[in-house]
C-alpha cells in the first residue's frame, strides 16, 4: 500500500493572488507559485505542516479541462490558540463574517466561522483548557 508524504487541500478561485493574499495576512508563509511572475495559476501557503492551494479556476477550465467553481463548497477549519484574535485578523484581511466567535455548548471549543474573499468557507477552532 502506499504511504502518504504530505496532504494539501486545493481552493480554486477566480482570484487566486486575492485569495492567497488574505490567507499570507493569516500568518501562512508562501511556499511556492506559479509560474513566477504575472498572474499566478497556483499559490500555495503553509500551516501546521498542512499545505493549502489556491488554483486558478479558468486555468483548470482553459488547460486541463476540469469544471471549477470557486466558493462555498468546501470548508478549512484552522485549529488555532486564540479564535478571537485569528477571527479578528481574518476579518481585517478582507474576511466576511459568518458566525462570530462562540463557546460550544460543552464548553471544550470556541469557534468561528468567515468566508475569505473568495467565498470559501473557513472554521476557526479553539480547544479550551
Amino acid at each position: 500500500m502506499a504511504e502518504f508524504n504530505a496532504v494539501q487541500v486545493n481552493l480554486w478561485c477566480d482570484d487566486v493572488e486575492r485569495c492567497a493574499a488574505f490567507f499570507r495576512r493569516l500568518g501562512m508563509p508562501e511556499r511556492f507559485r506559479f509560474p513566477p511572475d504575472g498572474e499566478p495559476h497556483q499559490v500555495e501557503v503553509e500551516a501546521a505542516g498542512v499545505r493549502i492551494g489556491f488554483s486558478s479556476a479558468r486555468v483548470g477550465g482553459e488547460l486541463f479541462g476540469i469544471a471549477t467553481t470557486p466558493g462555498e463548497n468546501t470548508e478549512v477549519v484552522l485549529w488555532c490558540d486564540d479564535v478571537d484574535d485569528l477571527h479578528r485578523t481574518a476579518l481585517e484581511a478582507g474576511g466576511k463574517p459568518l458566525r462570530s466567535p462562540t463557546d460550544s455548548p460543552d464548553g471544550r471549543l470556541r469557534f468561528a466561522w468567515l468566508h475569505d474573499p473568495e467565498g470559501h468557507r473557513l472554521k476557526l477552532v479553539q480547544e479550551r483548557g
